[in-house]
């Protein structure tokens, strides 16, 4: 909402404006009597006017006669909006732009892990889309044919599947144990990549940004419009006495004065005109509306930035986090314990990936296994000296754009390799055992 909705709405804005000064038309002044038969003289009028500051008297206000009087109320901000509705979108987007430069300066790219998840967790759908088509096959025949072929295919897709898990449980898996190495050679900052904590405290620096930016915001409005913005809506529902006819007219004065000298011969003359400012209602919409959006938006960030601290801060809802996902899936038998493969080969004994090691343990080692997961001991050691924040971070931004399923696949291929690094399991496994089906 920050970096995408809020840089758009304003980019709108923006547009709108521009669009008003150029194509329409903006300002429109009285011209003298002498004058009003000259259309060259109407069109210098506007555009002398419209470069230049005006000033703004009530019209039960008498006019002040000298210059000096005339420059307390000026008007002429009206031209630079289009500018600084942009300048506002750029700022909202600054954050972001930081964000996606230093990322992956700590080797875990969340967008990256994101995208290997979701290709993973896209498998099942589009194997369920294949089965329906197929269901769809006009002649027994078709179906008769395909019936060898549909269990290949379906094979095939869980291969590539687990695949990409794999794949990426294992670079997760290289990028926390390369981290938690060089924690233990060197005191790390906590900006530092290889803190365990660099992704987690970066994101909460680009979040607290956006709250500072908002109030930022506040501030350079309220100088610009040489108003308190900050009280800007509030003020303007207090006077408001007239609902039929809503608007501010001393910060957007529909009508404003205009100084202008014409040089006949050897003489100057010096004219006053009154010229009608339509924008003025279209820019003062634009304000109220930015008005409400900016507190809306300072609200929810303060709230998911204090959100943000807190589950920084305390490590419980880490654990609570991976408990969760723990306790769900021990209790789905296609996590835990890993299948045996039916074409079973006396090589994969030897193997030294988690995957295979844990398929091809025995039933008592596999209980011994099941019940160290669920101590709560076991778990904060997961969390604490192999996930860190970083992990647990990345684990969050998957949990947010695939399936429950993908993160509880992701979890348990971590926690197998996590089991194998900490020697925590038995590997050993008898040959009965070891064939049985």
């Amino acid at each position: 909402m920050n970096h995408v909705i809020t840089p758009g709405l304003l980019l709108l804005a923006a547009t709108g404006t521009y669009l008003t000064q150029w194509l329409g038309e903006p300002i429109h002044c009285w011209t003298p009597a002498e004058y009003k038969e000259e259309k060259n003289f109407q069109n210098y009028v506007d555009s002398f006017c419209w470069i230049t500051e005006m000033y703004n008297v009530p019209m039960d206000t008498e006019l002040p006669k000298l210059k000096e009087d005339r420059g307390e109320n000026l008007v002429g901000f009206y031209r630079w909006v289009s500018v600084l509705l942009l300048l506002q979108a750029l700022m909202f987007k600054l954050p972001n732009v930081l964000w996606m430069s230093w990322k992956g300066v700590s080797g875990m790219d969340p967008d990256r892990i994101i995208k290997m998840a979701e290709e993973g967790d896209m498998e099942e759908q589009e194997q369920a889309d294949d089965d329906d088509d197929e269901r769809m096959e006009d002649t027994a025949k078709m179906e008769i044919m395909q019936n060898g072929t549909k269990d290949d295919k379906k094979k095939d897709d869980q291969k590539k599947k687990d695949s990409k898990m794999e794949s990426l449980a294992g670079f997760i898996d290289r990028r926390l144990k390369l981290t938690g190495r060089r924690r233990k050679l060197n005191s790390c900052s906590r900006l530092n990549k290889s803190s365990g904590s660099f992704l987690t405290d970066f994101y909460l620096i680009v979040k607290l940004l956006y709250p500072a930016i908002i109030i930022l915001q506040f501030v350079i409005l309220s100088k610009f419009l040489n108003i308190n913005f900050f009280n800007y809506g509030i003020d303007i529902a207090t006077r408001q006495t007239d609902w039929s006819f809503w608007g501010d007219e001393d910060v957007f004065p529909r009508i404003a004065m205009c100084d202008l000298n014409i040089r006949q011969l050897q003489n100057v003359q010096t004219f006053t005109v009154q010229c009608v400012l339509a924008m003025n209602m279209f820019i003062e919409k634009i304000y109220v509306l930015q008005w409400v959006w900016l507190y809306f938006l300072l609200a929810i960030s303060i709230i998911g930035t204090i959100q943000s601290f807190l589950d920084r801060l305390k490590s419980s809802k880490r654990h609570e986090f991976i408990k969760k996902f723990l306790t769900i899936g021990l209790d789905i038998d296609y996590f835990w314990p890993p299948r045996k493969p039916k074409n079973q080969s006396k090589s994969d004994k030897n193997s030294k990936r988690p995957k295979e090691i844990f398929q091809y343990l025995s039933a008592k080692e596999k209980d011994r296994i099941r019940t160290l997961i669920k101590r709560d001991s076991f778990q904060r050691m997961f969390v604490t000296d192999y996930l860190q924040a970083d992990g647990i971070f990345i684990l969050k931004c998957i949990h947010r754009n695939t399936s429950n399923m993908a993160v509880i696949d992701i979890i348990f291929r971590l926690l197998e390799h996590f089991l194998v690094e900490k020697r925590l399991v038995n590997i050993y496994v008898d040959e009965d055992d070891y064939y049985a089906k």
